[in-house]
């Protein structure tokens, strides 16, 4: 919202937040003309045009003081995690799949997350706050992290997954001219 007030003031901007499965319903009637989402989220569609644009790194992450840092300062074995509120958005049965195979049954999201909201702000805000972790991208994170206020956890095994982020937009539509603008900002601005 702040780069197109500077750079493209005239240009109308809303920004729609929810679960991914509204942001498609919203696509597919036009009230949005594009999304970006963790394309493990959305099932392969003919209406549908996926232009990957990256692939963002995910972890745990925890408050500065945690008594899991105490206990494990080196590394955090998976089943110590499970003593703690686990923070996370809606993920994928993909992603399920990807932490079981790597942790074992207990990782599966469904079962383990017990903190479940789309605005990953709000996810932040009650780490920060408790003795809840974060499991998701990290680049969210990011000033907490900077900061000290968050520490990432390091795994043990470590865990090796990230959101693969795409452009989504409707096949067939006729893509307005600022859509390239939006297109560049959002590949710039979406890294590690």
């Amino acid at each position: 919202l702040k780069y197109m007030t500077e750079h493209h003031p005239s240009v109308q901007v809303a920004v729609s937040r929810g679960s991914t499965e509204l942001q498609l319903m919203q696509l597919r009637e036009r009230q949005l003309d594009a999304l970006v989402v963790d394309v493990r989220r959305v099932a392969t569609a003919p209406d549908l045009n996926m232009a990957h644009i990256v692939e963002l790194r995910a972890g745990f992450v925890c408050r500065r003081g945690h008594p899991i840092l105490a206990q494990f300062p080196d590394q955090v074995p998976f089943d110590a995690l499970l003593a703690y509120p686990m923070a996370s958005t809606p993920l994928s049965q993909e992603v399920a799949r990807i932490m079981v195979d790597h942790y074992g049954p207990r990782a599966n999201p469904a079962h383990m997350t017990t903190l479940q909201c789309e605005e990953i702000p709000s996810l932040i805000d009650v780490v920060q706050q408790t003795d809840a972790i974060y499991l998701g991208i990290l680049g969210a994170a990011r000033q907490g992290l900077a900061s000290g206020s968050l520490v990432e956890l390091t795994m043990d095994p470590p865990f090796r997954a990230g959101a693969l982020l795409a452009l989504i937009t409707l096949a067939g539509r006729t893509e307005l001219p600022i859509m390239s603008v939006f297109r560049e900002f959002v590949t710039r601005q979406l890294t590690d």
